[in-house]
């Protein structure tokens, strides 16, 4: 009798165990302010995330995690220090691209119910991936998602997403570092960007 209950006791704790990490790997983490984790990180990007700009972030996809999203919001020399330290990355091509605002940020918009946020609004946004994390969903013969886009493709490069309109930044007073590429997504992009 005491061994099929023991039997039966450990069979719920695997099971509730399994639950736990069922869950674990569909979440999506977020939070205000600079992340404190960076490990595995494009040499360079923590010092992206450490500006005192950063108002929130949040890490995806849910099942798997590895890609990182850092919400910025500050004027023009807070985005003009940025985009130094963006530059500064090792990857060969760093993308720049910009896009009609202002934006507002869904995790922001959860955060102001349990915590001191009073704006969702985001001026610019970090996006980098843990190549491991890729690997391992995308680029491995026994990737975790199949049939996708992203399926053996390479590490996507870390990108900024900058949000015109809206927020403090005077985008015509921006340098941007000639090593960036710039692409402009805005539904009427001005003649010439200046570099």
């Amino acid at each position: 009798m005491k061994v099929k209950t023991r039997i039966k006791t450990n069979c719920v704790a695997f099971a509730a165990g399994l639950l736990i990490v069922v869950r674990a790997n569909a979440l999506i983490m977020s939070g205000t302010g600079s992340p404190t984790f960076t490990n595995g990180w494009p040499e360079g990007a923590a010092a992206v995330s450490n500006l005192k700009s950063c108002v929130g972030w949040w890490e995806g996809p849910p099942d798997g995690g590895g890609e990182w999203h850092l919400e910025f919001r500050g004027d023009t020399e807070a985005l003009d220090q940025a985009l130094k330290n963006f530059a500064a990355i090792k990857p060969p091509v760093l993308d720049v691209v910009i896009h009609d605002g202002p934006k507002h940020d869904q995790f922001l918009e959860l955060d102001k119910q349990s915590q001191p946020v009073t704006d969702s609004r985001v001026d610019w946004e970090f996006v980098a991936w843990v190549p491991e994390n890729w690997q391992r969903l995308y680029d491995r013969t026994n990737a975790v998602f199949t049939g996708r886009p992203n399926l053996h493709q390479p590490v996507p490069a870390p990108q900024l997403n900058v949000y015109i309109g809206g927020g403090s930044v005077a985008f015509d007073k921006i340098k941007i570092p000639a090593s960036l590429h710039v692409r402009d997504e805005r539904a009427r992009p001005p003649k010439k960007i200046s570099e």
